[in-house]
C-alpha cells in the first residue's frame, strides 16, 4: 500500500547554494564530495532539516536568495528519521515558529514551504557564524552544542498553547 503524500502535489524546497560547503560538511564531505570525516547526515534533506531547526531555535530567518539549490518534497517524504518522514518537519517547523495552525491548510502549502526555507536559510547563516568561531572543522562540536541547546530549550509550541497564542 503506497503511503499518502503530506502535500497535495510535489513541490520544491529551496536552500541557499552559498552554504553548499556547510551542507557537505554535515554529510562528512569536502567541496568535491569526497569523504573527509564521519557524516552527521547521509543526504542533503537531513542537513537542511537540521538547519531549519537551528533557524527556529535561534529565531533566525532570511531569504534563500537567487543562488539556490532545490530538493523536492517527494525526496523529503522518502527520507526518514526513525519511523517519521522528513516531510513532517517541513510542516512542524513553520507551525512551531509561527503558532499559526492555519498554515496547514492545503491552500497555504506554498507559504508553509517558503517559511520552512526561511528558517533553513537562517539556520545555515547561523551555522556559518558558529563554525567561524570554532576550531573544529568537522563541525561536530558545534552541532553537538546546538543539538543540546535545542533539546533543553522549552518547547515553543507548549508555551504558545499555555499563552493561548496558537491561532486555532
Amino acid at each position: 500500500m503506497a503511503q499518502q503524500s503530506i502535500f497535495g502535489a510535489s513541490r520544491t524546497v529551496y536552500w541557499p547554494g552559498e552554504y553548499a560547503d556547510l551542507v557537505n560538511m554535515l554529510k562528512g564531505q569536502d567541496s568535491n564530495n569526497n569523504g573527509v570525516h564521519a557524516p552527521m547526515y547521509r543526504y542533503n534533506t537531513g542537513a537542511i532539516i537540521f538547519a531549519a531547526i537551528l533557524g527556529l531555535t535561534h529565531q533566525r530567518e532570511r531569504d534563500v536568495g537567487s543562488q539556490r539549490q532545490e530538493i523536492s518534497t517527494d525526496t523529503f517524504e522518502a527520507h526518514r528519521f526513525g519511523s517519521a518522514s522528513l516531510a513532517s518537519f517541513l510542516l512542524l517547523i513553520p507551525l512551531i515558529g509561527t503558532g499559526d495552525i492555519e498554515l496547514l491548510r492545503p491552500e497555504r502549502e506554498e507559504e508553509l514551504i517558503r517559511k520552512f526555507e526561511r528558517y533553513a536559510a537562517g539556520g545555515l547563516e547561523y551555522l556559518r557564524g558558529a563554525m567561524s568561531r570554532s576550531a573544529d572543522s568537522s563541525g561536530q562540536a558545534v552541532v553537538r552544542t546546538e543539538i543540546q541547546r535545542a533539546i533543553t530549550m522549552q518547547p515553543r509550541i507548549a508555551t504558545a498553547f499555555e499563552e493561548e497564542d496558537l491561532h486555532i
